[in-house]
């Protein structure tokens, strides 16, 4: 029994002398990106400090302490706890026992993003560019920013800063800088003729072009569920038809001169593009009729 105990305490030995030979020294500390860290936040957030041993290996943070050495004077923590009230740059010291690190911090606060919407998309056309814009308290542009960006890959593709369909469906799209972000409700849609034989939760987007007093009807299949109605312009337009509904229950009341409807079909529904003969008559307005026959009633 004695034996058997102190077999199994020299195993427990070997055992923690062993992992404890596995665990290696701290030997880089690594500070956002080139030791250049952006900060877009208003309120305190903590620097991004990597370490990692000889090896590569990450290891705890934990340890790393910080101070301000030079520059704008940015209010500091020993753990590395900044706060970026105004734009400026400042350079702090990081370090973890004999390891030391400079660290460039670039405080350019974002008090909001300018940007976001509604955005209907056509699958198999072209990218359209994901306009926003971050600016400071006083309205100013920033033009140093570090963004997350955060959307249904499925749905939709970020090329830069262009998005591109990619499936038929609906998805968010948020952009992140800061404490504060932009968000986009991306609509897909798929080429079609007609709406006819349109699904719950499909949308159609119908091109057309009028001259002068010439419209375009398309007849809708009854409700339930819902349509989600509108028109958006082509690519190389100014002007687009004007919408009317015919034959439904819509959201506001008003069934003519809107760009937008939520309606309850009736049977025998139509939405109506048109061009008055009066409104610029020598002119083609084009654009795309897009519906999208909800899920739910």
């Amino acid at each position: 029994m004695i034996v058997d105990l102190l077999m199994r305490y020299r195993a427990w030995v070997v055992v923690l002398f062993a992992v404890a030979g596995c665990k290696r020294p701290p030997a880089r500390l690594v500070a956002g990106l080139a030791d250049t860290v952006i900060v877009n936040n208003g309120h305190p957030v903590r620097m991004p400090v990597h370490v990692f041993d000889a090896a590569g290996h990450l290891l705890p943070d934990t340890g790393v302490r910080f101070q301000w050495t030079s520059g704008a004077p940015i209010p500091v923590s020993s753990r590395g706890v900044v706060t970026c009230k105004h734009a400026g740059d400042a350079t702090l010291r990081a370090w973890l026992g004999p390891l030391v690190t400079q660290v460039v911090v670039r405080c350019r606060p974002v008090r909001d993003v300018l940007g976001g919407g509604v955005l209907n998309l056509v699958l198999g056309d072209p990218p359209q560019d994901l306009s926003f814009a971050p600016v400071d308290s006083a309205g100013r542009p920033v033009t140093l920013i570090t963004a997350g960006v955060s959307y249904d890959s499925t749905i939709v593709s970020l090329e830069g800063w262009r998005i591109r369909a990619r499936a038929p469906g609906r998805t968010g799209v948020d952009i992140y800088i800061g404490d504060t972000w932009a968000h986009w409700l991306v609509s897909v849609y798929e080429h079609a003729s007609t709406v006819e034989g349109i699904r719950p939760g499909q949308g159609l987007a119908v091109p057309v072009r009028l001259a002068g007093g010439e419209m375009h009807s398309l007849q809708l299949p009854p409700s339930p569920p819902t349509y989600s109605v509108t028109i958006f312009p082509d690519r190389d337009t100014l002007r687009v038809p004007r919408l009317a509904m015919l034959g439904a229950n819509c959201d506001g009341g008003l069934t003519t001169s809107r760009r937008n409807y939520w309606c309850f079909a009736l049977r025998g529904a139509s939405v109506v593009a048109y061009h008055p003969k009066e409104d610029h008559p020598k002119e083609e307005w084009s654009g795309m009729i897009g519906v999208w026959r909800e899920v739910r009633p």
